[in-house]
């Protein structure tokens, strides 16, 4: 191994052992005996990546935790806009899927879409930036109402619950229904809802740091009865929101 991977295995050692903020670090003895590399080799891999900032050692302790030069990264990453963070993400799955893209967030019992991705394929109807649509008929809504407990769903509607589609959950019941589905699978699925001709299946990312939950949609052409959705959508769309989970600690997705 590189003495860059035996760095990467070093600090994959805090996830793998649990150790968190608050704990006390990581052994000499627990890098060799987890590493299986000679002694004198992790002496100096510790040595160097206490130099460049990666690792700090407590001088009572002797045991290392994580430097201030990963702290000072993880932190910069972290307090970036959610909507922001996505958004490279999406433009390059709209571009493979050759799906039209969407991050939204939850407004009330609205969601607001932030940003669109245009794909290569043609859609005649688009929904801009800053439009706003119910949540409860919308797969990117559904998507972000699933992070919620039943209680907090009923709660949030009030009573007011009402429909323009026929495709849309009819009642709360059924809309609850929907949610359990997708807290399962973590897809959500809308076919023929806010427009005739358009099917979504959404997704949702929480960042716990800064308490901000976006959803994440592609949009193309509705199947042919019996069709299954296009090949490549479903898994893209996974894949981009499990990696972005990953970064985020999200554990939605774990």
């Amino acid at each position: 191994m590189t003495t860059l991977e035996n760095a990467a295995a070093v600090l994959k050692l805090f996830s793998t052992q649990g150790i968190r903020q608050g704990h006390p670090g990581l052994s000499f003895s627990d890098v060799v005996e987890n590493l299986k590399l000679p002694k004198s080799t992790v002496s100096r891999l510790l040595m160097t990546m206490e130099t460049q900032g990666l690792l700090e050692r407590d001088q009572d302790s002797r045991l290392y935790r994580i430097g201030k030069l990963l702290l000072a990264v993880s932190s910069h990453y972290l307090s970036v806009p959610l909507v922001d963070s996505v958004s490279p993400y999406m433009t390059q799955l709209s571009q493979l899927t050759q799906c039209t893209g969407y991050v939204s967030m939850l407004e009330g019992r609205d969601i607001m879409v932030m940003r669109m991705f245009p794909g290569r394929t043609y859609l005649q109807v688009v929904t801009p930036a800053g439009s706003l649509l119910p949540a409860h008929e919308t797969a990117i809504g559904r998507a972000i109402l699933a992070r919620f407990s039943d209680e907090e769903v009923v709660q949030r509607f009030n009573g007011e619950y009402q429909v323009n589609s026929v495709n849309s959950p009819a009642n709360m019941d059924l809309l609850l229904t929907r949610l359990a589905e997708v807290r399962q699978t973590g897809l959500s699925f809308a076919n023929n809802e806010t427009l005739q001709g358009i099917s979504s299946l959404a997704t949702s990312i929480f960042n716990k740091h800064r308490n901000e939950t976006v959803g994440l949609c592609l949009s193309f052409p509705s199947p042919e009865q019996g069709k299954n959705i296009p090949k490549g959508i479903k898994e893209g769309l996974i894949a981009v929101t499990r990696q972005v989970a990953e970064k985020l600690g999200d554990e939605y997705w774990q």
